[in-house]
């Protein structure tokens, strides 16, 4: 085969790889849902819960790829000294998806204590249960647990088949994440709540008020 056919065969084929792209952008284009309230307006007082803001270092909000964010400290009247941080972060094209505490807490030094992690599913006085990962990540001899889950609002029927194969559930894949996404973190100190009973009764308590910004088209992980 000469040079110029060589090239020609090489140019239709990447135009043909080009043309199959864009056309399974559109085949699988898909909303990407906005939060029906600011996350800003979420009441500092949640049931027996006082919150209070924590400020966010403007370079932190800028690597977790936030559209909004809220970052707080709760404390609870029923369990006094008992305090959960409250992290939750939208962004509207899912890139923060890639920040998962699976991904972000090895990267500074924390270990993951996997024989005390589990999956809980919280059930809800009023509406559908959630379920989520309680991770445990010990430095030095501080120990604290994650209860981590996250949303994908307007996510295409492929994407949600993928999102399901062993190989690619995981919430750090932001390829696969073709709506808009908010992820939901409760850190505390791993003293305080062994067992993760109190942390039960603030995601309850949570997801009164926070029914009211999610989206409708919505589905719900626990995968990190």
């Amino acid at each position: 085969m000469s040079p110029i056919c060589r090239l020609i065969a090489c140019s239709t084929l990447l135009l043909t790889g080009i043309g199959a792209q864009a056309a399974l952008e559109v085949v699988t284009q898909t909303d990407r849902p906005e939060l029906r309230k600011s996350l800003e307006e979420l009441p500092l007082s949640l049931g027996d819960w006082s919150g209070r803001d924590v400020p966010i270092d403007p370079s932190i909000r800028e690597r977790a790829q936030t559209d909004d964010c809220l970052n707080r400290v709760y404390e609870s009247s029923r369990n006094p000294g008992v305090q959960f941080g409250l992290w939750i972060n939208y962004s509207s094209r899912g890139l923060n998806m890639r920040h998962s505490p699976e991904v972000c807490l090895p990267s500074t030094g924390w270990v993951k204590a996997e024989s005390l992690c589990k999956v809980m599913t919280v059930d809800r006085r009023a509406g559908p249960p959630v379920k989520l990962s309680r991770l445990v990540y010990s430095q030095g001899e501080l120990v604290q647990s994650i209860g981590f889950w996250y949303y994908i609002f307007g996510e295409g029927r492929l994407e949600r088949l993928v999102r399901q194969l062993p190989i690619t559930s995981r919430s750090s894949h932001g390829r696969t994440t073709r709506g808009s996404g908010m992820t939901v973190e409760v850190f505390c100190s791993g003293e305080l709540d062994p067992d993760g009973e109190v942390l039960r009764g603030f995601v309850d308590a949570l997801m009164v008020e926070l029914d009211r910004f999610l989206p409708e088209e919505r589905a719900e992980y626990h995968v990190p």
